[in-house]
């Protein structure tokens, strides 16, 4: 039997409007950068496995972080440090739930007596600039309540901060937007979704053609704002949680209350004033840099203010 002319199928499929061609994200060494060519800084892409959905009460279990090089201006990446790439299990404090396992194929025994070093964590998030994740609402309480360095940095969420729907995606899912650009990759592991997500940022948007990770800094480095909910009722805890909503027991110190960062405060006024109060209501808003590490700072003097 003739050996299959692989390109050449692969020529056939992409030329009938009846099929479409799929082809599996490379790794990052294969990856078609560019030589920079202006001023460049360091990110880190962050992604996580955990043991459920819950900030509060789930833990990470796998963490992985990709580290990169991208020109400021552009928003080119220039270089992906795979070699130096962190990809690491760690145990958790209780047993894995069935469900979360059938999600992402780890068990209690891939990850007993696993713990992930905090040193290698600091020598990776250190330099960077920014730190991006693919729904960054839910990976970045994740990590910060473990690993503390990551409060201290800029934060962008590819999931959100990019206008997917002006780009013509009918979803901001990784494996949506992926097949929609005819590629694909094995999901539900961190180190494969960190890649193929910052993949993803190299290549032109469809619509405006800018370049992902161009248009998701520029998104991030709007002015940011902290929306505080107060007084809200006990039965609108899932609603503020799934939209990324956190909590702050106030420690004494100032009203408890839900609060957000973001950089499009009057969605949040209006979603709180429909959604949550049902009917109109004065809300604090106040400006916020983009670090966690300072925001109790900034809320206690407000508070006190």
């Amino acid at each position: 039997m003739a050996q299959m002319d692989i390109p050449e199928a692969a020529r056939l499929i992409e030329a009938s409007p009846d099929f479409r061609l799929l082809r599996r994200v490379p790794p990052p060494g294969d990856w078609p950068l560019q030589s920079a060519s202006s001023e460049t800084r360091q990110g880190v892409f962050v992604d996580t496995e955990t043991t459920g959905l819950d900030p509060d009460t789930d833990e990470v279990i796998e963490l992985a972080l990709l580290p990169f090089e991208y020109e400021r201006d552009t928003g080119a990446v220039v270089r992906v440090d795979a070699d130096a790439a962190l990809n690491a299990f760690r145990e958790p404090s209780f047993p894995i739930p069935l469900e979360s396992s059938k999600i992402h194929g780890i068990n209690d025994e891939m990850v007993k007596g696993q713990i992930i070093d905090p040193e290698r964590i600091k020598a990776i998030i250190g330099p960077a600039h920014i730190v991006i994740a693919h729904n960054a609402a839910f990976d970045r309480p994740m990590v910060e309540k473990h690993w503390p360095i990551f409060e201290e940095k800029h934060w962008a969420c590819s999931f959100a901060e990019i206008d997917w729907k002006a780009e013509g995606a009918g979803s901001a899912k990784l494996d949506y937007l992926l097949w929609s650009r005819g590629w694909f990759h094995e999901g539900h592991r961190a180190l494969s979704d960190a890649e193929a997500a910052l993949f993803l940022l190299t290549l032109p948007l469809p619509t405006s053609g800018k370049l992902g990770l161009s248009a998701l800094l520029e998104c991030a480095r709007r002015q940011l704002w902290i929306v505080r909910a107060e007084d809200t009722a006990f039965e609108q805890r899932a609603s503020l949680k799934a939209r990324g909503y956190r909590w702050d027991d106030g420690e004494g110190k100032r009203v408890k209350a839900w609060w957000i960062m973001t950089n499009d405060p009057q969605a949040e006024l209006d979603w709180l004033r429909t959604d949550v109060y049902g009917g109109d209501r004065d809300v604090t808003v106040f400006k916020a840099p983009a670090t966690s590490a300072v925001l109790v700072t900034i809320m206690v003097g407000v508070a006190n203010g």
